[in-house]
């Protein structure tokens, strides 16, 4: 505003200079040459400073009357877009506290604003939009469902409203509402990451494992996922389908299932036991023990090493021994084939061979349960029938390992529920790492393999009974000249904790 003024009164300084300039002397005379008429009149004389004053005054009046109708001119549209302003900021103010509202989980006052809010807005779509978060901020399932649903009547909604509704029917546990709406939505548009997500969640916590298999084929290929999970994750669907399939008689597909969940993930014990398994049900004894060997090189799991036995069942003791052997040089240093080792050596009763390869695990912080379980199956080996009975009270108390936890007393490794496989896609296909339900259920462990101390003359005083979440460990009294009380336990148990390696 100031550099008008300031315009205004320099146009005037410098008018009243040359009105200064030209002074009172010079004159403009106006004749007219009309005989008659109005055009007719006497010689008109006028200063020049009257002159430059008149024409000044004229022009600035003829540029005040053209502002002026230009103003009026204007006027309605002016009144029109203030109101219009007003009423924007109103609605802007309405879908502001309707949207606070929501995350405020007020969902009686989210949806009283956002009404208001659709009314001043006199937009349909957007209103519903705003009618929608707000519901969903507040927790109104059946509101938000109801404007994603409307949504789907107009084009430019029609994908905001797909995926809206597709997530409100997720959460819902609506499963088949969001299969089907992520399912359309991902086949009109490839782009759509949102609906990969959606349409491989629902099909996943719906069981099916064949239908997820298809959407993660396609959400690689478009690049909504990294090849590494969906890898792991297609290593379980496959393994979790070969699981129903077998179970359901289908053999011979559940094999093909498995094996290339093996081949694709040998980290992946659940695959490669059950691929072991069927193979070996159908002959197919080499090719199984290929696959524990590679998978035994990645990821050693006790499951394996059974399955390696059974598959061998009907070699002689002496070649089983040597198999075992080389499938512990697949990973020599790794803990699962030390246990392995010390299982073999207690079985062909090689105590003390089997008690110096165990008694660096002594070192653990806590010795598991497992481990107390095969020292004390050495020390009765050994004819030290009180040692082993020290190590069964420490058994009893020990923690369990939970890899050994998957192992079934009275059925297969790796008897997982259907929730059991949705976790397993999740854990395992992001970070690869397994889960343990029987573990973390508390279900009955199996006894290591060389734990059976009736068959040592050395132990026949001991027994081992393993019922449902843990072991019971019943002791006969031993019979001695002298009675052991719990401090001389406690110190026989140091020093075997101490011993040194032999």
């Amino acid at each position: 505003m100031t550099k008008y003024v300031i315009a205004v009164l320099v146009f005037f300084a410098a008018l009243a200079a040359v009105l200064l300039y030209i002074g009172n002397d010079p004159h403009l005379i106006l004749t007219s040459t009309a005989t008659s008429g109005f055009l007719k009149f006497d010689p008109l004389k006028l200063s020049w400073q009257i002159v430059i004053g008149l024409v000044t005054f004229s022009m600035v009046s003829l540029i005040l009357l053209w502002s002026l109708l230009g103003w009026l001119w204007r006027l309605p549209g002016r009144v029109k877009s203030g109101v219009g302003l007003r009423r924007r900021n109103q609605a802007l103010d309405a879908m502001e506290e309707a949207l606070i509202a929501g995350a405020e989980g007020d969902a009686g006052k989210a949806r009283k604003k956002a009404e208001r809010a659709r009314a001043l807005i006199r937009s349909e779509d957007l209103g519903r939009m705003v009618s929608a978060q707000a519901a969903e901020a507040s927790g109104d399932s059946e509101e938000a469902i109801a404007q994603y649903q409307a949504m789907l009547g107009s084009e430019r909604t029609l994908a905001t409203g797909q995926r809206g509704l597709a997530q409100q029917l997720l959460t819902a546990g609506n499963l088949p509402g969001a299969i089907e709406h992520a399912s359309r939505a991902y086949g009109e548009n490839k782009n759509a990451r949102w609906a990969f997500d959606i349409l491989f969640q629902a099909q996943v916590a719906d069981h099916q494992w064949d239908a997820a298999l298809e959407t993660l084929e396609n959400g690689f290929k478009r690049k909504h996922i990294d090849r590494d999970i969906a890898s792991r994750r297609k290593a379980v669907l496959l393994t979790a389908e070969a699981n129903k399939l077998s179970d359901a008689g289908a053999d011979d597909a559940a094999m093909d299932m498995a094996v290339t969940a093996a081949q694709d993930a040998p980290e992946f014990s659940p695959a490669v036991a059950l691929a072991a398994k069927l193979l070996g049900q159908k002959g197919g004894t080499k090719k199984a023990s290929q696959l524990i060997e590679k998978a035994w090189a990645k990821s050693p799991h006790p499951a394996l090493s059974l399955a390696y036995r059974d598959i061998h069942e009907d070699a002689s003791d002496k070649a089983r021994a040597k198999l075992i052997k080389n499938l512990i040089k697949n990973n020599p240093s790794h803990r699962e084939s030390t246990l392995l080792d010390v299982e073999e050596l207690l079985a062909s009763d090689d105590a003390v061979t089997a008690w110096s390869k165990l008694a660096p695990l002594f070192n653990e912080d806590i010795p598991s349960a497992r481990i107390c379980t095969l020292a004390a199956k050495a020390e009765a080996m050994l004819n030290n029938p009180q040692d082993a009975r020290v190590w069964l009270e420490r058994a009893a108390t020990a923690p369990a390992e939970p890899s050994w936890s998957d192992l079934d007393p009275e059925g297969e490794a790796f008897d997982y529920t259907a929730q059991d496989w949705r976790r397993l896609i999740y854990t395992f296909g992001e970070k690869g790492e397994l889960i343990h339900p029987r573990y973390e259920r508390g279900a009955a462990r199996r006894a290591p393999m060389a734990l059976n101390l009736a068959t040592h003359p050395a132990a026949e005083e001991v027994d081992v009974v393993a019922v449902e979440d843990k072991t019971v460990h019943q002791h006969e009294d031993i019979k001695t000249d002298k009675l052991i009380d719990k401090d001389d336990l406690a110190d026989r148990l140091d020093s075997l904790l101490d011993k040194p390696e032999s």
